[in-house]
């Protein structure tokens, strides 16, 4: 893969960013409130009630944590070091890491616990997943903090809540069984982590996961991919699914978004090789990834994977720090999704531009090419496939297909 001009190190999750380069975040009040009282949760499912005058989001927050389960002693004394992320921080006592959520008391990592930022219901195909139960509903959750601070965010008032003025909302505090028990009385056969990074928050997701599994649901981490071997592992025996934002290609790219490239495509690697189902996004923004040298480097280096990734090529719109640019060019991602497919990938998409691009919403048979799967606008139309395999030639189509495509 080419990072400004000549190779890129071999990919690794392992190696910590310099310690220089890891902004660790003070909590002036990491449990009390202003008037020195700890705050009782609300009643689960209920969002909690409207803070003291002055209390910072990090103080709200740091009341709905558990001890972690992803981290290790650090290099000194009282120093812990997080493995939940690639950025593995190691935190001095009393301070977070550079998501701001995950910090040090009493000797123990603190990390997220028991309650959401946000829920949805909406179908699987809006979390830019399309091998996974095609037309399914999804519950969509999401907790405060992320470990990127991408410019382009469309969920920043979530994700960048802790490092924004404007960042949106209170904590909703409840149990993962009342979360799980709102999936399976609203339909869905998905449960879903997105709207903030769900690997640093990797203990309540997997406490959620495990009760979803119970439940008979399939379970999906819509991940920003900056992440490790051991989060990986901890996750997976209650997660199906590791959905990727691969963001950029250069040093230079993910320096402006706060991370490395090379943990990113490692993850995706390690994913597959754990029998995660794996699918990889690409939001194409100009002037800032939109080269189609790089583009295909990055198909290039999925395709080195496994060729049967799904990969979305996703359209830029103006939004949060970025509204000073143009929306995508679709007959571009339609010429980067030729060249993906002319070099072997089997499941390119370009599928938030509807109204432009049609044909590559769709999941064709790389046999035959036959549509076997149709959609429209990230809502599945219709499901062709027998036995999860295309009902004109018989080619296996992979993928997490529901029982009767499967």
């Amino acid at each position: 893969m080419e990072t400004n001009g000549s190779s890129a190190p071999e990919a690794s999750l392992d190696e910590p960013l310099d310690p220089g380069s890891r902004p660790h975040v003070r909590l002036e009040d990491l449990v009390r409130g202003p008037s020195g009282e700890r705050a009782s949760a609300a009643p689960s499912g209920e969002r909690a009630s409207a803070a003291p005058s002055g209390e910072p989001l990090t103080a709200r927050l740091a009341r709905r944590t558990v001890r972690g389960a992803l981290y290790e002693p650090g290099p000194e004394e009282g120093y812990l070091r997080c493995t939940a992320c690639a950025h593995r921080c190691v935190v001095a006592p009393g301070r977070a890491g550079a998501c701001g959520i995950r910090f040090e008391q009493d000797g123990e990592l603190r990390v997220p616990f028991g309650y959401v930022a946000r829920h949805y219901v909406r179908s699987v195909e809006t979390n830019t997943i399309f091998h996974v139960r095609p037309g399914a509903r999804s519950l969509t959750f999401g907790m405060f903090g992320c470990d990127l601070r991408c410019p382009y965010c469309q969920n920043w008032k979530v994700s960048q809540a802790l490092r924004e003025p404007e960042g949106d909302g209170e904590p909703i505090d409840m149990s993962a069984a009342d979360l799980v028990e709102l999936a399976v009385a609203a339909g869905c056969e998905v449960l879903a982590s997105a709207y903030n990074e769900p690997m640093i928050t990797a203990e309540w997701a997997r406490a959620v996961f495990t009760e979803a599994r119970r439940r008979g649901l399939v379970t999906a981490l819509i991940s920003d991919g900056n992440t490790t071997p051991e989060a990986l592992a901890y996750m997976r025996p209650v997660a199906d699914v590791f959905r990727v934002d691969l963001k950029g290609w250069s040093a230079d790219q993910y320096r402006t978004l706060g991370g490395r490239v090379e943990p990113v495509i490692a993850a995706i690697g390690e994913a597959r090789r754990l029998g995660y189902w794996v699918e990889v996004v690409t939001l194409v923004v100009p002037g800032f990834n939109d080269k189609e040298a790089g583009l295909r480097a990055l198909g290039a280096e999925i395709a080195r994977v496994d060729l049967d990734i799904p990969w979305h090529l996703n359209a830029f719109y103006p939004r949060y720090k970025m509204r000073d640019r143009a929306t995508t060019d679709p007959a571009f991602l339609v010429d980067v999704a030729g060249v993906a497919y002319a070099r072997g990938m089997k499941y390119v998409y370009v599928s938030n531009v509807a109204d432009s691009v049609r044909e590559l919403s769709h999941t064709r048979c790389p046999g035959c090419y036959e549509v076997v799967v149709r959609r429209f606008n990230y809502e599945t139309q219709e499901v062709l496939l027998s036995g999860g395999a295309c009902p004109s030639c018989g080619t296996r189509v992979p993928g997490l297909w529901g029982p009767a495509a499967a």
